[in-house]
Order: C-alpha cells, then sequence, then structure tokens
C-alpha cells in the first residue's frame, strides 16, 4: 500500500483550504504561499501539483459522472422520487449486462472472475435481489403518491362541487347524482 502524501498528512481545516483556494481560481505558488503563512513549511511545490491535479481528475470525473447521470434521468421520465430510483436500477442493469458480455470472451473478466469465488457469485445474486426489490419498491412508492394525488384532487373538487351544488340550488338527490357521475363519489 502506497504511504500517504504530505498534502494528505496535512490537517483536515489546512486540505480543506487548499480546495478552497484552488476552486477560488489560486494557483499553485500562491497556495504555497499560503500554506507557509499557515505553518507548512514542508510541502513541496511538486507534492501539491499532483494533489491539486489528483483533485481536479476526481473533479472531472464527478462532473462526468453527474452529467451523465442527469441525461439518463431526463430520459427516464419526470417524477424526482423515481427518477433516481430508476436510475439506480438502469445503471446496475447495466453493469450486470457488461458482466454478462465479458464473460463471453475468453481473455475477459467478466463471469469467469466469479468462477471458483462463491462470494462474487453470491455478492452479484445479491445485487440482482436488491434491483428486483428497489423496481418493485419504486413502483409502490410511484402508486402511493399517485393515490394522495388523487385523492387530495378528489376531496378539492368534491368541496367546490358541493359549494356550487349549493349556490345553484340542486337538490340533494340531483347532487349526489352529479357527484357520482363526475368524482364516482356517493
Amino acid at each position: 500500500m502506497a504511504r500517504p502524501s504530505s498534502i494528505d498528512q496535512l490537517e483536515p481545516e489546512i486540505r480543506e483550504e487548499i480546495g478552497r483556494l484552488r476552486g477560488g481560481g489560486h494557483t499553485i505558488d500562491e497556495i504555497l504561499a499560503a500554506l507557509r503563512e499557515l505553518g507548512a513549511e514542508d510541502i513541496s511545490r511538486s507534492a501539491l501539483g499532483r494533489h491539486v491535479k489528483n483533485m481536479e481528475q476526481i473533479g472531472a470525473k464527478l462532473r462526468h459522472s453527474r452529467n451523465i447521470a442527469e441525461a439518463l434521468v431526463r430520459q427516464l421520465g419526470d417524477a424526482p422520487a423515481s427518477r433516481s430510483a430508476q436510475l439506480n436500477i438502469e445503471l446496475l442493469h447495466s453493469v450486470i449486462l457488461d458482466l454478462n458480455l465479458a464473460s463471453e470472451d475468453a481473455d475477459a473478466d467478466g463471469l469467469a472472475a466469479l468462477k471458483g469465488n462463491p462470494e462474487g457469485i453470491m455478492l452479484l445474486a445479491k445485487a440482482i435481489d436488491h434491483l428486483t426489490k428497489s423496481s418493485k419498491a419504486d413502483i409502490e412508492n410511484q402508486k402511493a403518491i399517485e393515490e394522495r394525488v388523487e385523492a387530495r384532487v378528489r376531496k378539492e373538487t368534491d368541496g367546490k362541487l358541493k359549494d356550487a351544488m349549493k349556490k345553484q340550488g340542486l337538490s340533494k338527490d340531483v347532487a349526489a347524482q352529479i357527484r357520482k357521475q363526475v368524482l364516482g363519489l356517493s
């Protein structure tokens, strides 16, 4: 295992300051000067440069991942609660498919790597089980949301309909018939 870099060994507050300064557009030399003022004298310019480069690479990967996730979410639908669940389900489907396709190559790691690896097979089975459960939970969640919205709209509409019928002076029988035909309420 590699030894932690001199930057990784710094106090968390100093590492946060490095990130804040870099996020603010400061150069490596400016950050190094700020570190010297904070008492971090033993940090080399090259170590700081490697750390900043690594931070920028991680940031780029995160931004790329976020952009892909947002694009996938836009394709999956409009319901916010459902979008992230659907995205996770689709991503896991994709991983399992990639693993399956990789196993068809003789040199690929894919499923061939799972041969003789009961723990790996168990983890894959668990992932499939969780995928199935989360898909079912997402459907149930959507159904519950739709039922709540429908009940709320029905209640609001029923109240407005009652008021309108009272203002028009309709009899209770006619009002009940209208409510049943329009709202499906008794």
